[in-house]
């Protein structure tokens, strides 16, 4: 997995657009469509915000590290709910029950996908 895969994963597990991102980050849309084509190299403050902003190692973004134990993998339990905190305080009263069924999906295929 390359960087730009790294932050489109990122970005989707939170449940972002590329244009939240984009606006969080400060930066135009297409900057962040062009990170995760691959079509733009990240400048070392750039990587450094966005891995600050997803609570992430430097490493892990630039594919140093296989796994964040920031955020993907933790071996805390404190940690893992933190985790689970931060997944259930992006949804609110507008994820429709089909949203809330496709993230159900979701995390189940993640689940099915470490085995």
């Amino acid at each position: 997995m390359n960087t730009g895969q790294r932050i489109a994963e990122l970005r989707k597990s939170r449940g972002m657009s590329q244009g939240h991102l984009a606006k969080a980050l400060n930066v135009s849309t297409s900057a962040v469509g062009m990170w995760e084509t691959g079509k733009r190299g990240l400048k070392e403050d750039t990587a450094l915000q966005i891995a600050e902003y997803f609570n992430v190692t430097t490493d892990f973004l630039l594919g140093r590290e296989n796994s964040s134990k920031k955020y993907f993998e933790s071996n805390d339990i404190a940690d893992k709910n933190d985790n689970v905190k931060l997944i259930a305080s992006h949804i609110d009263d507008d994820v429709t029950e089909e949203d809330m069924e496709d993230i159900l999906k979701y995390i189940e295929l993640i689940k099915k996908s470490k085995k």
